[in-house]
């Protein structure tokens, strides 16, 4: 009897989401939406790959927010999100979020925690609330 593998329709990404140190230390809580991550997103894409490439089908699988008060690099970690995407728009994405620069001090950056073409080997959740 052979195996064969399961065929991979999707891949998923798990990203940090941080927002610049600035935005952070206001007294008003910054709370990142969908909405929010999309546009960044759809903003990285656009300004890497042009117009076209703004329009990759991506679905925002789960967010959650963290509650640290650890700064890295200048920019505070505000949570986790896990994108569903195409296999071949993966490699495009990961490029996109590399090269970008936020244009507003409120717009989240992004840095990949983990990848894969299963979605439990990802274990989503180091600590935060999660919203779906």
């Amino acid at each position: 009897m052979s195996l064969t593998p399961l065929p991979t329709n999707h891949h998923y990404l798990r990203l940090l989401l941080s927002l610049s140190a600035g935005t952070a230390d206001c007294d008003v809580d910054v709370d990142v939406d969908v909405l929010t991550i999309r546009k960044a997103l759809q903003d990285a894409l656009s300004d890497t790959f042009g117009i076209t490439s703004a329009g990759t089908y991506i679905d925002i699988l789960a967010v959650a927010k963290w509650n640290t008060g650890v700064r890295i690099g200048g920019r505070d970690p505000w949570g986790e999100v896990i994108l569903r995407v195409h296999p071949s728009d993966a490699p495009k994405i990961l490029a996109a979020i590399t090269a970008a620069s936020p244009s507003r001090p409120s717009q989240p950056r992004f840095s990949l925690l983990r990848e894969s073409s299963f979605l439990p080997s990802l274990s989503f959740g180091s600590g935060g609330d999660l919203e779906a």
